[in-house]
């Protein structure tokens, strides 16, 4: 295992920690002061979000985003596979693997495309200083019916994509103090009927989760860049 793996695997293990300590379905479990001792900003049924006391965003001209890290949900293959009939639409770890770098790879894409719309902060690949870092990973993912290769010609449908929770820290690039930590779970194509669900429509369901999220993120960093009227 080399570093930057192990690194991932202890950032993931840490924000799984961190949602089961601060179980959004229940509000009232998330701390005021965090580990940290960031304030509770925010917390709802899908929403928990932490901010160190007098940080300064509009201070950040610069934005580093690291990889993401994507962890399914536990027992998630398990549980899946144990309600399908034929081997051959059963989840291998093969596919469990390509779909976590599937994810990854659609959430660097989106989050850089979203904060490329902004000509206030440009993204960086190096930090220094006024540099803001911005360290995502999505936890408890849960792929309703994924599509996986298969011997058999088999349709699924269903009601929605599936959901996942977004953890995501922001650091000061230079003394890597942690500034905020926010906690959000969405659901990904959530429709009011069942459709047909195949590798593309996943990942446009994904796609536009992801594009929420960051769109949410881009906008209050742009809303700290503005002047405030008198």
């Amino acid at each position: 295992m080399n570093k930057q793996h192990g690194l991932k695997l202890s950032f993931i293990a840490i924000a799984a920690f961190m949602v089961m300590s601060c179980n959004s379905t229940n509000p009232t479990n998330a701390p005021q002061i965090s580990p940290e001792g960031m304030e509770l900003k925010k917390s709802t049924r899908s929403t928990i979000a932490y901010k160190k006391e007098g940080v300064d965003f509009s201070e950040y001209d610069k934005v580093q985003i690291l990889p993401s890290a994507v962890a399914f949900k536990k027992n998630w293959k398990r549980d899946y596979n144990r309600d399908q009939l034929s081997l051959s639409t059963r989840i291998s770890d093969a596919d469990v693997i390509r779909m976590k770098a599937d994810v990854a790879k659609l959430f660097d894409e989106v989050f850089k495309e979203e904060f490329g719309k902004s000509a206030k902060f440009p993204i960086v690949n190096k930090v220094g200083s006024n540099t803001l870092v911005i360290r995502p990973a999505i936890i408890n993912l849960d792929v309703a019916a994924p599509d996986i290769k298969s011997s058999i010609n088999v349709k699924t449908y269903a009601s929605e994509a599936g959901q996942a929770t977004l953890f995501i820290e922001l650091y000061d690039g230079v003394s890597g103090e942690i500034l905020a930590r926010a906690v959000n779970t969405a659901v990904a194509g959530d429709n009011s009927y069942y459709q047909w669900a195949n590798r593309v429509s996943n990942r446009a369901d994904a796609k536009r989760m992801i594009r929420k999220w960051a769109k949410a993120l881009r906008i209050k960093f742009d809303e700290a860049h503005t002047p405030k009227s008198n």
